[in-house]
């Protein structure tokens, strides 16, 4: 197959405009059975979407059921028509298509092994700023998860003014961070489960106009075509999850979306947190269940979550705190071990301190360690892993 041939449908209608080398990822991507993660390993093995899509079908064949699902979809003029219109729309409504391993690309998307083979982002967001925090839970939220949510945010601001909130411009909680982002000047972006040609739900226009006004913006994997359908609500919170340095789970259920994207952020490596609830209201049964379990990190206020991140507040000079983390007056012959250790070998576990410090008492190394923590010394991440602060 050639892709100069006029009379083929792989031909790309318009080599001097700069999005059309995106025509053949979305064709590709749009093909029946193949998706984000199949995609991106066609490309990777033969360099290109457009050169998987002129392979040799013997070549194709050797990837098995995969090849043969892009020789069948190769040859769908639909599948070109659609991915014309979606340029088209993308150039017409000054969206930012960021494929993957390309300049623009979320580098923190990169390291999740089932990141979008292609995203499309409407409006400004800085999605490499230094501090990204994505906020998730029930959309039958209280009173008590939307007062929680306005102050964590505006507490962020206040301490980290280059804050971005990301979250998924649903009902309930995610909207209400979106909102406190936007009452304390704070950009916001909201990853939604469908193409740009809309907005779910329907009386959030308003807000999402509002995000992309005041710096935030939208993101999607999905093109305008694509089916709304409801298994694209709980793709989308992998996505929720990777843009962020830590996933705070503000109010939900004992089952529920947050609760997906909490443990699809902890495969990623990331930190989650959760707000502590009544024990008697089923809408915290989940945040409770996930402190429980040693799957979260319970804060009570942005301070609990800034110190459990070691951020440090922008407006505080980086010397003096040096100077407080390397301080060990009044710390112990053991205290001074374990601080040794750790600079030497990094983040370990418990079960590792106990190994490289045989003759010390389990519990005596415990309360070593707690008061290394309650001096500031160390920190205790969500995963487990004791580090210097």
């Amino acid at each position: 197959m050639n892709l100069s041939n006029p009379s083929n449908p792989l031909n790309l209608s318009n080599p001097s405009n700069p999005l059309t080398p995106l025509l053949p990822i979305l064709v590709l991507s749009s093909i029946r059975g193949i998706g984000s993660i199949r995609a991106r390993h066609l490309i990777d093995a033969f360099g290109s979407a457009e050169a998987v899509l002129n392979a040799e079908p013997a070549l194709l064949l050797q990837a098995g059921a995969v090849g043969q699902m892009v020789i069948d979809g190769r040859t769908n003029a639909q599948l070109f028509d659609d991915a014309r219109r979606e340029l088209d729309f993308i150039e017409a409504h000054n969206i930012r298509p960021l494929v993957y391993g390309q300049e623009g690309y979320p580098k923190r998307l990169l390291s999740c092994p089932d990141a979008p083979t292609v995203l499309f982002k409407l409006g400004d967001t800085d999605l490499e700023t230094k501090h990204v925090v994505s906020i998730v839970g029930t959309r039958q939220c209280t009173q008590y998860g939307r007062d929680i949510v306005h102050l964590l945010v505006k507490e962020l601001h206040e301490a980290l003014p280059e804050v971005i909130i990301v979250s998924g411009l649903a009902l309930g909680i995610d909207v209400e961070s979106h909102k406190a982002a936007l009452e304390n000047g704070v950009p916001t972006l909201g990853v939604v489960a469908h193409g740009l040609d809309r907005i779910y739900p329907y009386n959030h226009r308003g807000i999402a106009k509002q995000m992309i006004q005041q710096g935030g913006g939208l993101l999607t994997e999905y093109v305008t075509s694509a089916p709304f359908e409801r298994g694209n609500f709980l793709a989308r919170n992998r996505i929720i999850a990777g843009l962020a340095d830590a996933i705070v789970v503000a109010e939900s259920k004992e089952k529920g979306g947050s609760l997906v994207t909490a443990s699809i952020a902890l495969d990623y490596g990331r930190d989650v947190f959760a707000f502590p609830g009544r024990i008697s209201d089923d809408r915290s049964n989940g945040c409770n269940r996930l402190i429980r379990l040693n799957r979260a990190g319970l804060i009570t206020s942005a301070q609990d979550l800034l110190y459990a991140m070691n951020w440090q507040p922008t407006q505080q000079p980086q010397a003096i705190q040096q100077t407080l983390n390397f301080e060990e007056d009044h710390v112990s012959p053991l205290g001074r071990s374990i601080l040794d250790i750790l600079r030497d070998r990094g983040d370990l576990r418990l079960s590792q301190l106990s190994d490289i410090l045989p003759d010390v008492e389990r519990t005596a190394l415990l309360e070593e360690l707690l008061d290394l923590e309650m001096s500031d010394k160390i920190r205790n991440t969500p995963g487990g892993l004791y580090q210097l602060r």
